[in-house]
């Protein structure tokens, strides 16, 4: 039986996503279900008196060519082990596909796997680079105007003026920020600011560290010197840090002969054509067209 699970139903949720992505970090799956599951939908399937599969259906705002849409994201596709292989999660994605198609001119999901999604009509329409900076590239930039702290709507400012040349991006507001940095502390990630002069945030990472390696999730910069100071402040005794940033964003014109590694990270489905095409004045004839009609390069780093 399909139907929408409720606060009774969250536990067993969040065991089944335990049992469905064992390598997710504990401490963002207890963040996540503590201050953001019960914002979306979750459906589920129940079979023997328990759930045994289940997805979340999240809404946002994307600005695409100029224009605020609605949006749905999917993540959580789950089912236990023991039901997997039987069409479970087909029943899933068609309901909540039939529920985004009435609200949502597009639905995202990440690109973990193209071809298991592709047969629901999603398209890659983003991929990121991942660029390995080893220490010495950084060897003689200064660490001045590094700082450690933000408040949210300072953040909030440097992401807005950031963003201003991308496309695709989310509409984030002051309590996202207010959320990202408890997640910040929960999950034990770690943020690094720039100041200018004025004392204005002009950008800032946010990093974690596994064993020796530091892996940057999001940088947002105004200016490459604001990344390679910010770079250097994360990147502490170690060796090399990784950075992930846009299909645009070429760091190679900062760190000659460095060579990205690109990586599918969202795909997206249109879920009215005729719909989108007639609020655009466009004939486009799929997602990834639709993307590629963007007024400036895409930046799509969000994970719900």
């Amino acid at each position: 039986m399909l139907r929408d699970a409720g606060k009774q139903d969250k536990a067993e949720i969040y065991e089944l996503w335990k049992q469905s992505y064992p390598n997710q970090n504990r401490n963002y799956l207890n963040f996540y279900f503590k201050n953001i599951f019960d914002k979306g939908r979750c459906i589920a399937l129940e079979q023997d008196q328990r759930i045994i599969s289940s997805l979340q259906l999240n809404e946002h705002i994307l600005r695409l060519r100029d224009k605020q849409l609605k949006i749905s994201y999917i993540l959580g596709v789950s089912t236990l082990p023991d039901y997997r292989r039987r069409g479970h999660m087909r029943r899933l994605m068609e309901s909540a596909l039939d529920e985004a198609g009435h609200n949502h001119l597009v639905t995202l999901i990440r690109g973990f796997y193209p071809k298991l999604y592709e047969q629901f009509g999603f398209e890659t329409v983003y991929e990121r680079k991942l660029y390995t900076v080893p220490r010495e590239c950084l060897h003689k930039v200064s660490l001045t105007n590094i700082s450690y702290a933000a408040e949210p709507q300072e953040l909030l400012q440097a992401y807005q003026n950031f963003t201003k040349h991308f496309d695709g991006c989310y509409v984030r507001d002051q309590e996202y920020y207010v959320l990202l940095q408890n997640e910040i502390v929960v999950t034990k990630k770690q943020m690094v600011v720039y100041r200018n002069r004025q004392g204005e945030v002009c950008g800032y990472l946010i990093f974690h560290k596994k064993k020796q390696e530091i892996h940057v999730e999001e940088a947002i910069y105004l200016e490459s010197v604001v990344l390679m100071r910010l770079l250097k402040a994360a990147i502490g005794r170690e060796q090399e840090i990784l950075v992930e940033v846009s299909q645009s964003e070429k760091l190679e014109k900062i760190f000659p002969l460095l060579i990205p590694k690109k990586q599918p990270f969202i795909m997206a489905r249109i879920n009215n054509p005729a719909l989108f095409n007639k609020l655009y004045n466009l004939e486009v004839k799929s997602a990834a067209e639709a993307f590629a009609s963007a007024l400036r390069p895409l930046w799509i780093h969000e994970y719900y």
